[in-house]
């Protein structure tokens, strides 16, 4: 599986404000993949994978969105592979999925209401 990475901002020493960087991404990746992406890093075949997905579906990582076309968080579904064994992933993509997760939920918490962050983790707690 092949990735494209698209600098649109060039950053500048004197630019460390996390805040400011993380508003001006679109979205990071790889984060939300299919089946088949993951398939792919995994070295499987998709219908391996979803296979899999059926049998354990009691402890596979649960989807962002599903419907028609599935959609997970990379890192997730790599952790929980790492986590059964068996399959040759490097450490290298695992980290970069965790990482842009990480991005990814970071600006979509700037989204939220303001107050609505404290409701929600008394709620959750």
């Amino acid at each position: 599986m092949e990735y494209e990475f698209t600098l649109k901002y060039r950053l500048v020493a004197e630019d460390c404000d996390l805040e400011a960087i993380v508003e001006r991404l679109g979205e990071a990746g790889p984060d939300f993949v299919g089946l088949t992406d993951v398939a792919d890093v995994a070295g499987v075949s998709r219908q391996n994978m979803r296979k899999l997905m059926l049998i354990r579906a009691i402890d596979f990582p649960a989807p962002v969105h599903e419907g028609s076309a599935s959609v997970w968080h990379l890192s997730d579904v790599l952790d929980w592979l790492n986590a059964r064994g068996g399959y040759d992933i490097g450490a290298n993509i695992s980290e970069v999925a965790r990482s842009a997760k990480q991005v990814n939920l970071a600006k979509e918490v700037r989204e939220l209401e303001p107050g609505f962050n404290r409701q929600l983790e008394c709620l959750v707690a």
